[in-house]
């Protein structure tokens, strides 16, 4: 019997409900001792008691048979059996912890929400379950936190979470069934701070899947099948702090996908299939301090990206094919102002530079380059070059501090020598064409930089000059008849 009311003890969590601190052996023991007194019994069950026992200092009470005394009673039994607890409502084969209110239905092989989880708990633990759809209705209790992670779950109903009102952390990670989702899956999480949704093989996002989650703050999309990020998919997210999309399989980034991260401190974009920035994909993030991209298929990156982030800190962009010919200059001289704690960036092209690190190469190496135009616009991935720039070096040629002329140095034999091999027309076009007018008739460097000004057209020898006789006959016949007239 003292087993049986220990357990039953146990099971009402009588801890709680009297808030004396007494534990369930004490409790067990004065209700016996009770029993004994009130009828004189100084034997039950082979547990052997005297009537001379004093029970101990913080379990003394006046006599049970006098009215006092009767009144305390009750009122024990009534602190153990009456007084409602909220824990005593643990849904079936779930474990309930009173501070904070926990329930705790992990790893029972659940395919729905379980049902009897008492309204008011802080934290409910569902993961790994069987549960395999979240519909409206699903969750009749408020929580702070939910987790969902690594169940079956294939279809989140729209408004699922509507009554969740409290909600602070949500985590669905590791639902790899769940390919996809609806628009306003999330709507009436307003308090949302952080949502898991890594390893969910997502293949897309709806447009407006984060819309009102103005509180989130830490978003996990990370080792998912998403392609690309539609523009303006984060715009409400102005307190997002990170954002992990690493494992993905994204291929561009736009022009506004990141448009409205403000606040955005932590950036990871590492491990897709990246291979082209829009030079203004970064135009929102001026508290970056982390940018991560690395192990994807950049070949270029255009600096005015960089130069958006102005509180960078952090960068990794190893991993990439990183082409280090002439439009790799803009970035070059970006890390010669910058101040960041950067990974290496191993060149793959052109050969003469392979395996060397573009953040080192020297001023030299570009000398050769056209200079953007003045009129195009700074950091563009399509640069727009001059012909004229091509005579920079040509007035800027190192002087020999001991003969005084001109010495070519191995270096510049270098970058001569890897000069294309084509016709002056078509070598220009290289560069834009933007003089297309121009007739060209020189490519060495000893040419002066006079060469592709057009003929003027005041030469002598153009046959479609008109001459200055040509122009005047008509005025002195004109003049003429009028003097006939006039003197007769």
């Amino acid at each position: 019997m003292y087993q049986q009311k220990a357990v039953n003890c146990r099971h009402v969590r009588c801890n709680t409900a009297l808030e004396l601190h007494l534990t369930c052996l004490h409790l067990t023991a004065l209700a016996i001792r009770v029993c004994i007194h009130c009828a004189g019994v100084t034997q039950m069950k082979g547990i052997f008691f005297s009537t001379s026992d004093r029970a101990p200092a913080h379990l003394s009470l006046v006599s049970p048979c006098s009215p006092s005394g009767g009144l305390s009673l009750w009122l024990v039994v009534w602190l153990v059996l009456g007084k409602p607890s909220p824990a005593s409502a643990c849904p079936h084969l779930c474990v309930c912890y009173p501070t904070p209110v926990t329930v705790s239905c992990q790893a029972q092989n659940f395919t729905t929400v379980p049902v009897g989880v008492p309204y008011e708990s802080q934290r409910v633990f569902l993961q790994n379950n069987r549960i395999t759809e979240l519909r409206v209705g699903s969750f009749g209790f408020g929580t702070q936190v939910l987790w969902l992670f690594s169940n079956n779950i294939t279809w989140i109903e729209a408004g699922a979470f509507s009554e969740l009102r409290d909600l602070e952390e949500l985590d669905l990670g590791h639902n790899p069934s769940l390919h996809r989702l609806e628009g306003g899956a999330f709507r009436g999480l307003e308090k949302l701070q952080s949502l898991h949704m890594h390893r969910c093989r997502l293949n897309a996002l709806p447009h407006d899947i984060f819309h009102n989650l103005y509180s989130l703050q830490f978003l996990y999309l990370q080792e998912n099948n998403l392609h690309f990020l539609q523009d303006d998919i984060f715009s409400d997210l102005i307190n997002l702090s990170q954002l992990v999309l690493h494992g993905n399989r994204i291929r561009t980034l736009s022009e506004n996908v990141f448009r409205g991260l403000v606040n955005l401190d932590r950036l990871f974009l590492h491990d897709n299939r990246i291979r082209q920035v829009n030079r203004r994909a970064f135009r929102d993030l001026g508290r970056l301090t982390m940018l991560f991209l690395f192990n994807n298929s950049l070949a270029e990156l255009p600096s005015q990206t960089l130069r958006d982030t102005q509180g960078i800190e952090f960068l990794r962009l190893n991993g990439n094919p990183w082409s280090c010919g002439c439009e790799a200059r803009a970035l070059w001289e970006w890390f010669r102002e910058a101040r960041v704690s950067s990974s290496e960036m191993i060149c793959a092209s052109p050969s003469n530079r392979r395996s060397q690190d573009l953040r080192f190469l020297r001023e030299m190496d570009f000398a050769l380059c056209p200079l953007p135009d003045p009129g195009s616009i700074a950091g563009s991935t399509t640069t727009t070059f001059s012909t004229k720039t091509r005579w920079w070096f040509h007035k800027n040629k190192p002087q020999s501090s001991t003969k005084g002329l001109f010495e070519k140095s191995s270096e510049t034999v270098k970058a001569e020598l890897a000069l294309p091999k084509l016709d002056a027309e078509e070598y220009w076009e290289n560069y834009g064409n933007e003089d297309s007018g121009v007739t060209l008739r020189c490519v060495e460097l000893e040419c002066p930089p006079e060469f592709d000004l057009p003929p003027s057209s005041s030469s002598p020898s153009s046959s479609s000059s008109p001459s200055f006789l040509t122009l005047l006959a008509p005025s002195v016949f004109c003049l003429c008849q009028n003097l006939h007239l006039l003197f007769g």
